[in-house]
């Protein structure tokens, strides 16, 4: 067995996760699901929030720009959808838009003419943030607005917007960075298509979960189950396996068999007639350690390099135990077992045989 360690790259992979979750937040809201927008929108901001102390131990220039651009996404689209839905005011959610917009423009500018620049935000927007993820947050729970939160939120934003315009939030970065080596056009191969296919069915299953579509949902991760059998195959006969596929691999894996089912169950709770709120409840705590328990599994399997087995059960298989529990007629208040089971199996010792 060799071990490789490359924490800075497990930690790049959950930056991009988020991006993923915070377009799940706002078409959870879209689609009148609140509990289920909200459950995903605390989750995105706790694994921002712990993202900060490990940027400071792993710099990066390409992720100090994908990291604010994945917290003004959360943001901006929850705020966004909120209006839509008419519970906040139109001109709010625009204030909130408007001075990010600054900033995401500035950052795709930089990294398309591949410009030494990283991204250091001021301590004002800092505090903006904060303020807004507060007033967006009390706004979902309540579907009321707090006005002094919001106000205070506004306020800082457009505070901030200005004090970005005197001095700037990208600083140059004195050394060579990875954006001077790496482009996506160069490292996306024809098998990593099949990956990102494997991520698009897994958000097309939240779409139908969240709108109670639990055959098509349950039916979509089953040929997700597919996509990421293919992608390997193909990168191993075409030759093209390489870290980026594996870490695109496991970010779509995240997102197709770990986000995708435990949203499947949480909305299959929710829709019954027979579970009750403490059941509901357990459930969501149940969901959650799946999700924590999945991700710590493909963190361990980036890190470690087993020839011919797995070490835990891989996360792949939820895609077919789920939707077989769910077409055999398995009861519902059943379902938070079944995940704690499959979370427990995915963080154990187990040595599975992978397949050849």
């Amino acid at each position: 067995m060799r071990l490789r360690i490359r924490k800075e790259r497990i930690f790049f992979a959950f930056t991009w996760l988020r991006w993923v979750l915070a377009f799940i937040v706002a078409v959870s809201l879209a689609s009148d699901r609140r509990n289920i927008a909200l459950f995903i929108f605390i989750l995105t901001a706790l694994v921002g929030f712990f993202e900060t102390f490990t940027a400071r131990r792993y710099p990066s220039q390409m992720r100090s720009i994908i990291d604010v651009f994945a917290d003004k996404i959360l943001v901006n689209l929850t705020a966004m959808a909120l209006a839509f839905k008419g519970i906040i005011p139109f001109w709010a959610a625009l204030v909130i838009l408007g001075r990010d917009m600054l900033t995401i423009i500035g950052g795709i500018v930089l990294l398309y003419r591949g410009l030494r620049k990283e991204f250091k935000p001021t301590v004002l927007g800092k505090i903006s943030y904060f303020f807004q993820l507060m007033a967006l947050l009390y706004t979902m729970i309540t579907s009321q607005i707090d006005w002094y939160l919001m106000s205070a939120a506004l306020a800082l934003t457009i505070a901030s917007g200005i004090y970005a315009l005197v001095k700037s939030e990208f600083r140059l970065a004195r050394r060579k960075t990875e954006l001077d080596e790496f482009r996506i056009s160069k490292l996306l191969k024809f098998a990593d298509l099949f990956t990102l296919l494997n991520a698009a069915l897994g958000i097309v299953s939240i779409v139908f979960s969240i709108n109670n579509n639990f055959d098509y949902a349950a039916y979509t991760l089953v040929i997700a189950v597919a996509f990421d059998y293919l992608d390997g195959k193909i990168a191993k006969t075409m030759q093209q396996q390489s870290v980026f596929g594996k870490e695109l691999d496991s970010l779509a894996d995240t997102v197709s068999f770990g986000v995708a089912p435990a949203i499947f169950g949480f909305s299959l709770m929710q829709f019954s007639s027979k579970i009750s709120q403490p059941q509901v409840t357990f459930g969501v705590i149940a969901f959650t350690i799946f999700i924590f328990c999945g991700i710590l599994r493909l963190a361990r399997y980036n890190i470690m390099d087993f020839r011919g087995a797995f070490q835990g059960m891989p996360i792949t298989l939820n895609g077919i135990i789920i939707p077989l529990a769910y077409f055999l007629g398995t009861p519902i208040k059943f379902y938070p077992y079944v995940y704690l089971v499959l979370g427990i199996l995915m963080v154990s010792s187990l040595r599975i045989k992978k397949l050849p």
